[in-house]
């Protein structure tokens, strides 16, 4: 194991959490979850440990996902799984970008031509609020933003 760690319980919620789904008690001994925690933590530092001594053999100042990979050849079980999560993330992130590309595409496909008449209307007329508010001194533009949202909301 690694150096004494600062006792920080940076995973104290989560090491409960899985105490309670492992078949402990729902709330845990706190010297049972502060145990765990150090060792968790102790463990992560000694990981990070080899990737950077790793690194540093390569003649590199940061560290890649090799690193890590190459700190865990030794057991194949957490190597394997953490290519597993690697690749699981991989794919979320491909996810949320085509479903970001596609919502975008489907509010483009939606919006129609009175949609964007309106719109291009509603651009001149604020353009025109705002050429005559120049005008105005600094103290009248609250007023003048209220008159126009109650012009507005009569209008309707």
């Amino acid at each position: 194991m690694s150096r004494r760690l600062k006792k920080t319980n940076l995973f104290a919620k989560d090491v409960s959490s899985l105490l309670y789904a492992y078949g402990d008690v729902p709330h845990p001994l706190s010297e049972t979850v502060q145990c765990l925690d150090e060792l968790v933590s102790a463990y992560l530092v000694d990981i990070c440990t080899i990737a950077h001594g790793v690194a540093q053999n390569s003649s590199r100042n940061k560290l890649k996902l090799e690193d890590f990979k190459f700190s865990l050849r030794k057991d194949p079980v957490k190597l394997s799984r953490a290519e597993e999560l690697i690749a699981t993330n991989k794919l979320i992130i491909e996810a949320k970008k085509q479903f970001n590309e596609n919502d975008q595409q489907s509010l483009k496909r939606f919006r129609t031509e009175e949609d964007d008449e309106r719109i291009e209307e509603e651009e001149e007329e604020e353009e025109d609020n705002d050429d005559h508010e120049s005008s105005a001194t600094k103290t009248d533009r609250p007023l003048a933003k209220k008159q126009k949202s109650t012009t507005q909301k009569n209008s309707k």
